[in-house]
């Protein structure tokens, strides 16, 4: 008997806010992230002479209260052995790893050599973490997207390195992603055959003059709460709506993208929404070549949906069942360890067949897993079969 690998498109480590000198050329090495604690006493990050994130409603350090039974994380989220186990426990085989901290922050920061030379040492530690089980931890390169011909030698590297994906920010200073200056970034992926993640973040806005804030409707916001409501997913929305409409899929026909950590219910509804505006106003489309919604069901797209969305049958009908990912978003506050597998495989009116889909073998096709780079086996789906594509 076969059976299905289940694996989480979108989970999260905390890497180093400390000790990422290691990895900095020695020139930049003193201008690593540093910890500090703030005048409210809350934990934060000091890089580039700036406190991330902003304290004041922004950031989640200072978000409470949370309600009373929720976790802000796990050991796992730095020990990748203790990782494993919390895997085995949440029923899930293999975790695509996407950082926290600094890597929803580097893409705001305004030094170009200083940026990349964090991304790097973050990938170098992210590489180390994995290592402790190459089978079953997958990395999420890091990127500085404000220098695309560094972020393209990046991309290189992390290829080469065995990361699966590389993360794309919602916005870079306020920047669209759908802007030709990061066209050298889809060049390298498409090349590569690497797919880009972007991923939403919270914790900063626009400053120094810079008008970029990389949650919509930040700016506007008193609490957390409501950042976090309107960046994930409204982020997401402006992003793919800028990809599609400013044609990069059409100017790089093999370029995948996927749209993380926003859930899935509003994907019908943008797609509708998009199929209007470019047949009533597609002059201002020109780099389009295609409907909105041809691109979203294509495999150049992809997205996560999250534990306990209703409306995932309803997306797979209306955008097609290889669309939509599995994520757990472990082990951030919002997620649901260590029941996120159990609550997918209990959505109403999802078939066994789209959930193997879901739970698993869309991301193996996704993030191009090869068999002999897999587990043998499935925490979830029992461990007396041997575990297939």
């Amino acid at each position: 008997m076969h059976v299905p690998l289940v694996v989480d498109a979108d989970g999260h480590c905390q890497e180093p806010e400390e000790g990422l000198a290691q990895w900095m050329p020695t020139e930049l090495a003193s201008r690593a992230p540093r910890r500090i604690t703030d005048n409210l006493g809350q934990p934060r990050v000091l890089i580039e002479g700036r406190v991330w994130g902003k304290s004041e409603g922004l950031g989640p350090s200072v978000s409470g209260p949370f309600a009373p039974h929720i976790v802000g994380s796990r050991p796992g989220m730095r020990d990748p052995r203790q990782r494993l186990v919390d895997m085995d426990h949440e029923g899930i085989d293999v975790a695509i790893i996407f950082g926290t901290s600094i890597a929803l922050t580097v893409n705001g920061l305004q030094d170009k050599a200083l940026a990349g030379a964090i991304c790097h040492a973050v990938n170098c530690w992210l590489l180390e973490y994995v290592a402790a089980d190459r089978k079953r931890l997958k990395a999420v390169g890091l990127i500085p997207c404000q220098d695309p011909p560094a972020a393209a030698r990046e991309l290189e590297f992390l290829a080469r390195s065995g990361a699966v994906t590389a993360m794309l920010p919602n916005n870079v200073y306020g920047i669209n992603l759908g802007d030709r200056r990061f066209d050298p970034i889809y060049a390298a992926a498409q090349d590569l055959s690497m797919p880009l993640s972007v991923h939403p973040q919270t914790g900063h806005d626009g400053q120094y003059g810079i008008s970029g804030v990389m949650g919509a409707g930040s700016e506007r916001m008193e609490k957390y709460s409501y950042v976090h409501m309107t960046a994930f997913p409204f982020e997401l929305m402006i992003a793919l709506m800028h990809m599609v409409g400013e044609g990069v899929f059409d100017r790089y026909p093999r370029l995948r993208v996927g749209f993380m950590e926003g859930g899935c219910g509003w994907i019908p509804f943008w797609a509708h929404r998009l199929d209007e505006h470019w047949e009533k106003l597609r002059p201002q489309w020109p780099e389009l070549k295609r409907e909105p919604s041809d691109v979203i069901k294509s495999e150049q797209v992809s997205f996560t949906c999250e534990a306990g969305e209703p409306e995932i049958p309803h997306v797979l009908d209306a955008i097609g069942e290889s669309q939509v990912m599995y994520a757990s978003d472990y082990a951030h506050w919002d997620s649901e360890f260590p029941e996120s597998v159990k609550m997918v495989a209990g959505t109403p009116g999802l078939s066994e067949a789209r959930l193997r889909l879901v739970l698993g073998r869309n991301a193996i096709r996704w993030f191009n897993l090869k068999q002999s780079d897999l587990p043998g086996e499935s925490v979830y789906f029992g461990r007396s079969a041997t575990a297939t594509a």
